[in-house]
């Protein structure tokens, strides 16, 4: 009996790989942050909130399912490479943002002033966060890998962000939540979790 094309792909875990795939995601952080920052200063309004969520919406599924495309993660363990590119795409942007960002005052730093003038109390929450966004991809990359044909990551996060904006659209046009990329954020993290729980279920049957 041969395996199937899917299964017969190995997790990718060498250290270079890893560290390149954590400076990537890094950079695209860094991007991001800049672009959000630099974009809600010129717009206002609905436009503001449009650009924001479609910012956010981007950047769960960057930060979800790029991991994923270097280190192909079928097993445990490599869900849990995936989950390490995330976190090491955390901590760069952590030091560039410490050593450059914030001292150009890019942006408000409203959670220092509500966390006693530091920092600490906050930033390890988005390390852990990136880390479980990556986690949660590499999850449904893995668990669809396991029919027939092994899907690319970024198809998979496509679906993810359909379902998010479903969700959003849901939240906001009956008023249970506001029109706001935090909205928007809530919703993607949502629909991640949904899909790992429907592509299961549809290879369960």
């Amino acid at each position: 009996m041969t395996a199937s094309p899917s299964h017969a792909v190995a997790d990718r875990s060498d250290v270079g790989l890893i560290l390149r795939a954590g400076a990537l995601m890094g950079v695209f952080t860094i991007a991001g942050v800049v672009a959000f920052a630099l974009l809600s200063r010129a717009l206002e309004g609905t436009a503001e909130t449009v650009v924001q969520s479609a910012l956010v919406l981007a950047g769960g599924v960057i930060f979800s399912y790029v991991p994923s495309i270097g280190t192909r993660p079928r097993s445990v363990d490599g869900i849990a490479w995936a989950s390490l590119v995330g976190l090491l795409g955390a901590l760069i942007f952590t030091v560039v943002d410490t050593a450059a960002l914030r001292p150009a005052h890019l942006y408000s730093w409203q959670w220092d002033a509500i966390g006693g003038g530091t920092g600490y109390w906050y930033i390890p929450v988005w390390w852990m966060g990136s880390a479980v966004l990556a986690w949660l991809g590499a999850l449904t990359v893995a668990t669809g890998a396991r029919g027939e044909h092994a899907p690319h990551p970024l198809l998979t996060g496509t679906i993810t962000a359909g379902l998010g904006i479903l969700l959003f659209g849901l939240a906001t046009t009956t008023g249970w939540l506001p029109f706001h990329a935090a909205t928007m954020a809530l919703a993607f993290t949502v629909a991640l979790v949904l899909h790992v729980g429907l592509v299961a279920t549809i290879l369960r049957r």
